[in-house]
């Protein structure tokens, strides 16, 4: 609150730019951290500098922008390598990149620069002055979270964005607004969520983009940002990491889908897939995608989730859990409690955490089962790249409102070597929310129960319920529930080979790959000559997906 305060009034004196470059000085000058940390970002710069400025340099379409203005919101250091492909991709299909960045990302302007691109707005000198009188008074109005997550300013869903982003940066599992100091914190972000709203207002009036181009806007100032742009009718792209290296997703997003996952299918492509011929080659292909990237740690290794993990025969996993040999197995796969996954659908529960506290509290009752209760690996790679050594957030809740675990309850730690794969021959029974691991567990015909609606609910191949009541019944007598049939397996393995096989867009001209835990990539361009832009595979497909077509996703051809 008091550091609000303050750039509330240096603002409206104009000196905030002026002070934020003095702390900065200061704070590389006193911490030798913060100057190794820059001098090896700056030292890889020039080296991305030295093997692909010339490349990069070339000019890509002569109509100067004939297409219109493609607003970027930069990804950062060190994904911005990468992002330079997009780039250049929408310059060659005409457009005129415009390339917005945050402040402390001066290094950026260098990077886009490399790209030939003109135009580098900073988000600061779009900002007003930070209004938490208004947030206050709008904070004072609910007594729930839920009504909180509704709450918009013209549209721009202000609400969910500033309570997404407390959970995140405090790494929190709820939001308790019966809470006086969760209530004086959350005026902070969001009034911050606010600011970002007019912000964002500012910035498309400023730039008239006709295209927009986005990572990772789930958060403030981000998900403001896309609103904003929706709200305009500006064609907006969101591009992630896909679940291994050398690929991303890209999906479209307009104001009918915007509560969508951005790695969701739309109703579109679900029925493409649905509806084409399935054969035994696709299902080895898939069956080989998942395998594979597992087996080399590539499975999601952007965030280090199987970095040193190993396949493991089921008959050794099951000795190392203690697993009864006589109980079926039924595996509980808690999302990250402080992720923002939660805002992709509706939650039976609260919130992960209630979910959590309540799954684990029925699994207690029946003990006819074996549970397995699997923190998510990735907590090992956040620690990594975020310093956060402490316990995960799920760990420390049940033990908070569980206690002691009863003996058919077993705790895999997301520091364990087991990877994830050797879970599928041991399990009977899958329980999530929305996770990804659903999806990969009914393809394997195991039934999957949801405690909520998201990317792959109400399909045909999942357990879903439609009340809290309804799901911890199912809990309670989960051994009595049948392995999927045929039809419902087939269902899931079509729904898991669009997710895995065709969504991702496979980088050729450009290589995305993590070597380890931290998150840091590893970036490289196999481009030769100017003509080599042009008849690049993916790069050609992306623009003409991006200018050419409607679909909410980008898809890989389908097979013939």
């Amino acid at each position: 609150m008091l550091r609000a305060s303050l750039e509330s009034i240096l603002g409206t004196l104009g000196l905030l730019k002026f002070v934020r470059r003095l702390w900065h000085l200061v704070v590389v000058l006193t911490s030798p951290q913060v100057r190794r940390h820059e001098r090896e970002r700056r030292l890889r710069f020039l080296e991305f500098k030295g093997k692909y400025g010339t490349i990069l340099g070339h000019r890509l379409n002569s109509g100067a922008g004939e297409q219109g203005k493609a607003l970027i919101w930069s990804v950062g250091v060190p994904g911005v390598e990468m992002e330079l492909g997009l780039v250049k991709a929408l310059e060659m299909a005409g457009f005129e990149p415009v390339v917005l960045i945050r402040y402390g990302q001066e290094l950026l302007r260098g990077y886009y620069h490399l790209a030939g691109v003109k135009k580098i707005y900073s988000w600061e000198k779009f900002s007003p002055v930070v209004n938490l009188s208004a947030a206050e008074r709008i904070i004072d109005r609910y007594s729930s979270v839920k009504e909180l997550l509704a709450f918009e300013s013209s549209g721009v869903r202000v609400g969910r964005s500033a309570a997404a982003t407390m959970l995140r940066s405090r790494r929190l599992g709820c939001l308790d607004l019966r809470s006086p100091h969760v209530r004086e914190v959350l005026v902070k972000y969001l009034a911050s969520a606010m600011r970002s709203a007019e912000a964002a207002q500012r910035i498309i009036q400023k730039v008239h983009a006709k295209l927009a181009l986005f990572i990772d806007a789930t958060y403030t100032p981000g998900a403001e940002l896309v609103d904003v742009c929706l709200l305009n009718g500006i064609d907006t792209i969101v591009w992630e990491d896909a679940h291994k290296s050398n690929s991303i997703m890209l999906k479209r997003y307009t104001m009918g889908n915007r509560e969508e996952n951005p790695r969701s299918l739309s109703s579109g492509s679900w029925r493409l897939l649905r509806d084409m011929e399935w054969t035994d080659a696709c299902r080895l292909r898939l069956e080989q995608e998942l395998y594979s990237c597992y087996a080399s740690g590539d499975w999601y290794s952007h965030a280090g989730t199987q970095y040193n993990k190993r396949l493991i025969p089921a008959a050794d996993t099951r000795k190392q859990l203690g697993l009864d040999p006589s109980k079926k197995n039924a595996f509980i796969f808690p999302h990250i409690l402080w992720d923002a996954s939660f805002l992709f659908g509706k939650d039976l529960f609260g919130n992960y955490e209630e979910w959590l506290i309540e799954t684990v509290r029925a699994a207690c009752a029946n003990d006819r089962v074996n549970w397995v209760i699997k923190i998510h690996p990735a907590h090992v790679g956040r620690r990594v790249q975020e310093g956060h050594q402490g316990e995960p957030a799920e760990v420390v809740v049940l033990r908070r409102h569980i206690g002691e675990l009863p003996p058919h309850i077993f705790m895999i730690p997301a520091e364990s070597h087991i990877s994830t794969f050797s879970l599928f021959e041991l399990m009977d029974y899958c329980l999530t929310v929305r996770g990804t691991i659903g999806i990969e567990a009914a393809s394997f015909g195991i039934p999957v129960l949801t405690a909520g609606t998201g990317r792959y609910d109400r399909k045909g191949f999942t357990i879903d319920s439609d009340t809290c009541e309804q799901y911890l019944e199912r809990v309670a007598h989960i051994q009595e529930i049948s392995r999927l049939s045929l039809a419902q397996r087939e269902l899931a393995e079509r729904f898991a080979y669009t997710t895995f096989v065709l969504r991702p867009l496979a980088l050729k001209t450009m290589t995305l790959e993590y070597v380890d835990e931290t998150g840091i990539n590893k970036t490289e361009f196999t481009i030769g000559a100017k003509e080599d832009w042009y008849s690049a595979p993916d790069l050609t497909a992306f623009a003409r997906w991006a200018t050419d077509s409607n679909d909410q996703d980008f898809l890989m051809p389908l097979p013939q």
